[in-house]
């Protein structure tokens, strides 16, 4: 393949992975604002675009490794401000599975507490009946008070 040929494929896989990774970063940030709201889902397409953008990033992470030397001999690669970005992107990801442990924590917690009210009340059930299983009968109040006799 020739030089120019390489150079051409060089810039279009910057080009493109340029691209995944300000698409990935955005997607990200928008991620990161409805995890902060506890009461927000995140959407399917939202998860299914982002792992798709993962699998691209990846793949031409490989690709632009193998001649990023020579791309910045030549000129076409800026190693400091795509490392900037890089950064960027991880620093986001990180504030992200941050966010998405304290959401799987707070899930946790509740699935407890309905578990142990759940516990409970069949505790408090099974206290109610005999060993046929008929229901015992309730104690009675009984009347208190003072009582006098004449």
């Amino acid at each position: 393949m020739s030089e120019a040929t390489l150079s051409s494929l060089d810039r279009k896989t910057l080009a493109d992975f340029c691209s995944v990774l300000r698409e990935l970063t955005t997607l990200v940030d928008e991620e990161n604002a409805i995890l902060a709201v506890p009461t927000e889902t995140l959407p399917q397409s939202m998860i299914a675009r982002k792992e798709e953008l993962g699998n691209r990033y990846a793949h031409l992470t490989q690709n632009l490794r193998r001649r990023a030397a020579a791309m910045h001999e030549a000129g076409e690669l800026d190693p400091d401000s795509l490392e900037t970005d890089i950064r960027g992107l991880v620093r986001k990801l990180k504030e992200n599975q941050t966010l998405l442990n304290a959401r799987k924590a707070a899930t946790a917690l509740r699935v407890e507490a309905v578990m142990k009210t759940l516990a409970e009340r069949e505790r408090r059930d099974a206290a109610s009946y005999d060993a046929q299983g008929g229901t015992c009968p309730r104690p009675k109040a009984i009347n208190g008070g003072l009582h006098l006799r004449a």
